[in-house]
């Protein structure tokens, strides 16, 4: 017998700021429980630059202030300190933990599977929200406590999905923060305009993004620093972890954590090797607990996506293992509801 799916599903709609109240306000809780917990934030805090952070705000509001708004709703509709839900929005221009991204392409059908890694809090508290701004494109969106929507596994009634994968920046700058530029992403329409809002010349920091498009039946991994990016077309499969592996970028200089490396090498291995239906040998490559710490599903695996993009978007999502729920599932169809 399995046991009730663990992830709340919310669905929100109204103005940015509108929805990141109705957010805070629903999710009161857990925010506060995460903000108290975070061991992330409680770093931030110790090692803030103070003159960077006010300088980090003032490009944030001059190019994305309703996203801004968004966090302020979240902060009054939770009655969290706004500066706090500040720091974990941006908390990206610090070391984070990463998350590993495989994708088959077989002509007009393209399989991606995401296991979201970060801090195991989250994992009681993360939520998937559906979204319907007042202004702007419908979207489905795993999300954190006290975040605005967009650094997790996602796709829009554009039919654009998106994962992403944390990267050792080499050259941050003080400029855009990297969680508004993803969230602006879920407004994307085609693979190009992804790729066109993703390379914001102000970033402040660099990111992988894995994106595949319903409409065009592409899919395609971006991968940038603050100054640099290369794009890779995905024409078969596609693994990524947490450090730059494509032709454009590789030879940079980057600190590559072990755990990156092992779960890179491995995966990619067993690409190679594996047979059978492609959502298949995802969950077997995604579930991989070979070399633990630093196995592909390990200690920070929250949950596993898996998109299955053909006639439509179809998502699976997997809580834990341990968990012993059924997976839920979605598609575009969720926009009408």
């Amino acid at each position: 017998m399995s046991n009730e799916f663990p992830i709340e599903v919310f669905h929100v709609s109204g103005s940015n700021y509108e929805m990141g109240f109705e957010i805070g306000s629903h999710f009161k809780q857990k925010i506060k429980k995460f903000v108290e917990s975070s061991e992330t934030l409680k770093s931030i805090r110790g090692n803030l630059n103070e003159r960077k952070h006010k300088e980090l705000i003032e490009i944030a509001n001059k190019h994305f202030h309703l996203y801004m708004e968004e966090i302020r709703g979240i902060s009054e509709g939770s009655g969290i300190d706004y500066n706090d839900l500040i720091l974990l929005n941006f908390k990206y221009e610090y070391p984070t933990i990463g998350c590993s991204t495989v994708i088959f392409k077989d002509k007009d059908r393209i399989v991606l599977g995401h296991n979201e890694d970060g801090e195991r809090e989250n994992e009681n508290n993360a939520f998937i929200l559906v979204a319907k701004p007042d202004k702007g494109t419908p979207f489905l969106v795993y999300c954190y406590p006290g975040m605005i929507p967009g650094n997790a596994f996602s796709f829009n009634s554009r039919g654009i999905v998106m994962t992403g994968n944390a990267m050792p920046t080499p050259d941050p700058i003080v400029g855009i923060p990297r969680h508004l530029i993803d969230r602006s992403m879920l407004e994307a329409s085609s693979i190009e305009d992804a790729l066109d809002l993703a390379l914001l010349p102000e970033r402040a920091s660099g990111f992988s993004y894995n994106i595949v498009s319903l409409n065009e039946k592409r899919a395609v991994n971006l991968e940038t620093t603050s100054r640099m990016y290369y794009v890779t077309e995905v024409e078969d499969r596609f693994f990524h972890t947490n450090h730059y592996v494509s032709t454009g970028l590789r030879g940079i200089v980057q600190r590559v954590s072990e755990s990156s490396r092992i779960r890179y090498e491995h995966g990619v291995k067993m690409m190679s090797n594996g047979e059978g239906a492609p959502e298949k040998r995802i969950l077997e490559i995604l579930y991989s607990m070979l070399n633990e710490p630093n196995s592909i599903y390990n200690p920070w695996t929250l949950c596993t996506a898996i998109f299955d993009v053909s006639d439509d978007i179809h998502l699976t999502v997997y809580a834990r293992k341990e968990r012993n729920c059924k997976p839920i599932e979605f598609s575009t169809e969720i926009f009408d509801m």
